[in-house]
């Protein structure tokens, strides 16, 4: 099958290797600015992409993803629905109160969860380093404490805490005196995270007998299929079914905030990179434009359109601009997928045991490939519009 002349002269003109060295040095200089900004790109993404999903897996695994809050008769009207939801992965009894804990040696506070064992979201249950979660249920007034919260408070498994709840006690002839009561620790919990400093869980029956009080108001724990969906569907029940909803924004929502800035920043340095290096094509297809304006002004008189003669040049710079692009995809790709094995072979590593998180997005790859391409095409207007514009008469008078 023939091609249209357009693509057949633009097709030409980008396989010749003949004519102006300094015009062929700038193609290739500007195609491998491409090629490294594309792949750069990858790789960064993908390392952010990495380190997003553990801070969403080793966080929001053990933070709640929603908490509703709603009286224990109400639970009829609004759980068979939001169960049916595709988003919901698990509804579970729950309830969590800020606490203050002390040691022998020390006192700080902490976030008290209660849970069933029963319905323990996937990454809590394998966070359990020391204990077992069915020892844990059989024993009375037992807690897990994070492991940064335990170095800090200095006991292990076997020692005894005291649990106090501000914001549940009562007046006594020596003033307010705060709900507490002794815990013996049953295990540690380690999530890889700041959650660890903070984190005591504890079961649910013990939790709700120590805070006593309101028994009209119940807690449960939804946890979802994509943690950052929570919002959305936050909104929509407190709209629809009147219910006191919470997501875990309230306790982390400025760190992801913080992350999804530093991903879209450096998605935007790298971009530019690749932006500079499109439009050096500018410069090339300018001074290709200035040698060939006699061939030009040849094409012009035998009839060819000015439509052709732009898509001859754009197909030109279009092509080196794919070229770079393609190739720093699949190099960018190839790199993440033997980043770890490649930074210990240069003795670059974190640390021993410790290799950055990637996860390569096909989505992601197709948008930085799109945006290649794009700022190409507007690299390749201005150029093919000159040549455009070019006048057979005051081109070819003198020839």
């Amino acid at each position: 099958m023939s091609l249209p002349v357009s693509l057949f002269v633009g097709f030409r003109y980008s396989k010749s290797r003949s004519g102006n060295a300094f015009i062929s040095f700038i193609t290739l200089f500007s195609v491998a600015g491409i090629f490294l900004g594309v792949m750069a790109l990858t790789i960064v993404s993908s390392v952010m992409n990495g380190f997003e999903g553990e801070l969403k897996k080793r966080i929001l695994g053990v933070i709640p993803h929603l908490v509703i809050t709603a009286p224990l008769e109400t639970v009829n009207h609004w759980q068979p629905a939001l169960a049916k939801n595709p988003l919901v992965q698990q509804i579970a009894p729950f309830l969590q109160v800020e606490a203050l804990v002390q040691s022998p040696r020390q006192l700080t506070g902490v976030l008290l969860q209660g849970v069933t064992v029963d319905a323990l979201p996937h990454f809590m249950q394998q966070a359990l380093i020391v204990g077992d979660w069915q020892q844990f249920s059989l024993q009375r007034y037992s807690v897990l404490l994070g492991r940064g919260l335990a170095e800090q408070l200095e006991v292990s498994v076997g020692d005894s805490l005291r649990f106090m709840l501000p914001q549940a006690g009562s007046y006594t002839p020596m003033g307010w005196v705060p709900r507490q009561r002794l815990f013996s620790v049953a295990g540690i919990l380690e999530t890889g995270s700041d959650v660890d400093k903070h984190l005591a869980v504890t079961n649910l029956s013990d939790l709700t007998r120590l805070a006593g009080g309101n028994n009209t108001q119940s807690q449960w724990r939804v946890t979802l299929t994509e943690p950052f969906s929570a919002p959305q569907l936050a909104l929509k029940l407190a709209s629809e079914q009147q219910l006191q909803v919470t997501d875990w924004r309230q306790s982390q929502g400025k760190l992801f905030a913080a992350v999804a800035m530093e991903k879209a920043m450096m998605w935007l340095m790298l971009l530019l990179i690749v932006a500079v290096a499109a439009f050096n094509i500018v410069s090339a297809l300018v001074m290709m434009v200035t040698d060939k304006q006699a061939e030009i002004a040849i094409l012009k008189t035998l009839g060819m359109t000015d439509r052709q003669l732009f898509t001859i040049f754009a197909v030109q710079g279009l092509i080196n601009g794919v070229i770079g692009a393609v190739t720093g995809v699949i190099v960018g790709v190839l790199l993440c997928w033997q980043l770890n094995p490649l930074l210990a072979l240069l003795g670059m590593q974190l640390a021993a045991g410790i290799t950055l998180p990637v996860d390569i997005q096909f989505g992601q790859l197709c948008l930085i490939l799109l945006s290649a391409i794009t700022l190409t095409l507007l690299a390749v207007w201005y150029p093919a519009k000159r040549a455009v514009s070019i006048n057979p008469a005051d081109i070819l008078r003198d020839e």
